[in-house]
């Protein structure tokens, strides 16, 4: 019986969709919404009546110590357009954060962190707070972020500045002496750990080139601007040391820094001021001095040279921008730009000082603090895929993990519904305990899958209405499917793509149904509506699917309205009362009576007691116990079965007992192995007449001693000589049929076994 009296007469997708809705249903009522009510996330925090505010920040945000970072908020607003204010607790001690105000009409801001020198170092737990005002109510929102302060290893910075102190220079002394300060502020802002150095050299004169390295308190450097500050405003140009177009020994002043002790894994850094060319003696040798002394400041390991100079003697001074162990060089300065610029000799020092700063990062890349990631999308609450409730932000896991479970239970009862359905409508019986695990496992993986990726995929949309419901038809078309692609292995020849695509639409179809109910009626009615429009979808499509795509099937009659139909394929459909093995349960017929099955675009007939096997055409009918089987290959009309070929001149077998149509030798052909001719009857005795005896001639007498009988020699039995075969390793050891394939993988579908 393919399904209950009442439902008998229904086509196959609507009973299958009758069945997936029921189980869709049950599964909602019975398990879903009591998984839904333990598994609900937290509703987001009270904001007030009409308006509400929230926020996002950078998870994680570094800070040195002496140092500052910035990071990026952003906020979302519902129902009021003013300003919000962020601002930042629980704070480490000596980490201080200005509050921060984004304006109207604007939905980003950044938050600027500062770091004390004595700032407690390590990681602490902050939060971001947002707050505005609305009609006299105060809104907040808060985010979470993770605040490190970090000591590294500061980077190390050496530079010597090399000054002429002829009296065309005493401007720049002056200069020098200002700016050093702002100079040493900047390095210790960015952290660099530096010394200064100072040489100073004159003309030439009598006595030759005079060169002085100045001394501190711990030597030839100090790390306090104050004291290299109070050293340079005691320098003194010497009155008649020349000037004007007098060379300088400006390169002796270079060779005397390049011998400085600097430190090993110090940046190294060389500032040349001068307003002369270099003094060389004899002229000529000048280039060739200037790239030697470019050679000593190579060797010394030293960075780069930068110098300050005049216009018209860069050429001179070129060859030393390229000296030192940085590729990118030195720049070279303009020093008729310094006289004449407003600032003066500050405006010099300050672009050193990035030189000086950038250099020693580069060469220190951990000294720089962390970037703070951008900030993701500020969310006022999460919707659900099966609600249009929120829940708070941040507890999206616990959505996805809601809404997974929930669809896990439906698909669980409606797989279990298709699959119990399917077995009665073949077998007129409910599956075993095996099938019925196999149903509610499998729909429970595959509900877990689809709800989680649904609900995954719906989060990506929280405020596009439009959107939403797409990813919302995505999320239960995904579930559909993989629902439909499962009972796909347990309908006879039905391809998996086939039923991923049946499920698909029946899932997208039980979304449309949620959407339009919910809205109405609400979360729970649409819920439940939900489950049994998708169960019903699901069932149905995945039927409809079957039939519109099938080229040939069996229409199997119970009686007059019991009537089912079975798809063909490669997979044979067994007919037969053995309800484990076949198909198709026939009552009062053998264990397996027929097999059909699809060969090179034919349907095959096997019958398997007659051990019959034929191609058979639209319309084949067979009588199989207590139902007729019925062959339809999608033609309009049926046609004539092949004909029989000639019979031979043989003895008809006794027909079996279970071939009761009277047209069997019409639609079978010839057997594969004849039968045996039937023993003919033996013709009655006749009487025997009577004859009269012949005389019997008398005896010669025997002798006494017996002799010998003669043995007639013994004849030759000739045997015929019987021609080698050998035996195709592809054949079916039973019939004979070559298969080709894997060995132990062929199946043989008229002896049904594999070899």
């Amino acid at each position: 019986m393919p399904a209950p009296k009442f439902l008998s007469f229904l086509p196959k997708p609507l009973l299958f969709g009758l069945y997936g809705g029921a189980g869709g249903l049950l599964g909602a009522l019975l398990f879903g919404e009591l998984l839904w009510y333990l598994l609900r996330p937290p509703p987001p925090a009270p904001t007030g009546p009409q308006a509400q505010v929230a926020i996002a920040a950078s998870a994680d945000v570094e800070v040195f110590v002496a140092g500052r970072n910035t990071f990026p908020v952003q906020i979302a607003r519902d129902g009021f357009t003013g300003p919000v204010t962020v601002r930042v607790e629980g704070l480490p001690a000596g980490v201080t954060v200005e509050p921060v105000t984004i304006p109207e009409g604007k939905t980003e801001g950044a938050v600027t962190v500062v770091g004390a020198r004595r700032a407690t170092v390590g990681p602490k737990p902050a939060k971001a707070i947002a707050e505005a005002t609305h009609d006299g109510t105060k809104i907040t929102a808060e985010f979470p972020i993770n605040l490190k302060v970090t000591d590294p290893p500061r980077p190390l910075a050496d530079v010597v500045f090399i000054l002429g102190v002829a009296p065309s220079m005493q401007w720049a002394i002056d200069d020098l002496k200002n700016g050093i300060g702002k100079f040493a502020d900047a390095l210790g802002k960015a952290r660099v750990d530096y010394r200064l150095a100072l040489v100073t050299f004159q003309n030439f004169n009598a006595a030759g080139p005079k060169v002085e390295i100045l001394t501190f308190k711990g030597g030839d450097f100090t790390a306090d601007s104050e004291e290299f500050r109070a050293a340079v405003g005691q320098l003194r140009v010497v009155i008649g040391s020349g000037g004007g177009n007098i060379p300088q020994s400006s390169l002796e002043g270079v060779a005397a820094a390049s011998k400085m002790e600097l430190r090993e894994n110090a940046t190294k850094l060389l500032l040349l001021v001068t307003d002369q060319a270099p003094s060389v003696v004899p002229e000529s040798r000048t280039a060739e001095a200037v790239r030697d002394t470019a050679t000593r400041v190579t060797n010394a390991k030293v960075d780069a040279l930068h110098v300050v100079g005049m216009k018209y003697d860069e050429a001179v001074y070129k060859p030393l921008l390229t000296a030192g162990t940085d590729k990118s060089g030195g720049r070279y300065f303009n020093l008729g730009d310094v006289v004449r610029g407003d600032e003066g000799f500050d405006e010099v020092l300050a672009t050193f000082g990035g030189v000086v700063t950038a250099a020693a990062i580069a060469k220190n890349p951990d000294s720089k603090p962390q970037v703070a990631a951008k900030a993701g999308e500020a969310k006022l609450g999460v919707r659900s895929l099966q609600s249009g409730q929120q829940s708070a932000a941040g507890t999206e896991g616990k959505v996805v993990l809601q809404s997974g479970a929930w669809t896990g239970t439906i698909a669980a009862l409606v797989c279990l519904a298709l699959l119990a359905g399917q077995h009665h409508y073949l077998r007129g019986s409910l599956p075993a305990v095996g099938g019925t695990l196999a149903g509610l496992v499998g729909g429970l993986v595959v509900g877990l899958i689809g709800g989680a990726a649904g609900a995954g995929l719906f989060l990506l949309a929280p405020g596009n209405a439009v959107l939403a419901h797409f990813f919302r038809v995505v999320g239960w078309a995904l579930l559909g499917g993989l629902a439909g692609a499962g009972l796909s292995l347990f309908i006879p020849n039905m391809k998996l793509t086939l039923g991923l695509l049946g499920g698909a639409i029946g899932g997208a179809v039980g979304a449309v149904g949620f959407i339009a109910v919910s809205s109405a009626t609400g979360d729970l009615v649409g819920r439940l509506v939900g489950g049994l429009v998708l169960g019903f979808g699901i069932g149905l499509m995945v039927a409809v699917a079957e039939a519109a795509f099938r080229k040939a099937w069996l229409e199997v009659r119970y009686g007059e309205r019991e009537t089912i139909t079975v798809t063909l394929g490669p997979e044979p459909v067994k007919v037969g009362s053995d309800a484990k093995a076949c198909t198709v349960w026939a009552r009062g017929a053998p264990p397996i009576a027929l097999r059909f099955f699809l060969r090179d675009g034919q349907v095959i007939c096997s019958d398997v007691v007659q051990k019959h096997e034929c191609a058979v055409a639209n319309g084949f009918a067979k009588e199989v116990g207590n139902l007729t089987v019925t062959v339809h290959t999608g033609s309009e009309a049926p046609s004539k079965a092949p004909a029989r070929p000639a019979p031979r001149p043989a003895p008809v077998a006794k027909k079996p007992a279970m071939d009761r149509d009277n047209n069997d030798d019409a639609n079978l052909p010839m057997p594969m192995t004849p039968s045996a001719p039937a023993p003919r009857p033996l013709p009655p005795p006749q009487p025997v007449p009577a004859v009269a005896k012949p005389a019997v001639p008398a005896r010669p007498p025997t002798p006494t001693a017996s002799p010998k009988l003669a043995v007639p020699a013994p004849v030759p039995v000739v045997t015929p000589a019987i021609k080698a075969t050998t035996r195709n390793p592809d054949a079916c050891p039973g019939c004979s049929r070559v298969i080709p394939g894997t060995p132990g993988a062929r199946y043989c579908m008229i002896c049904d076994q594999s070899f």
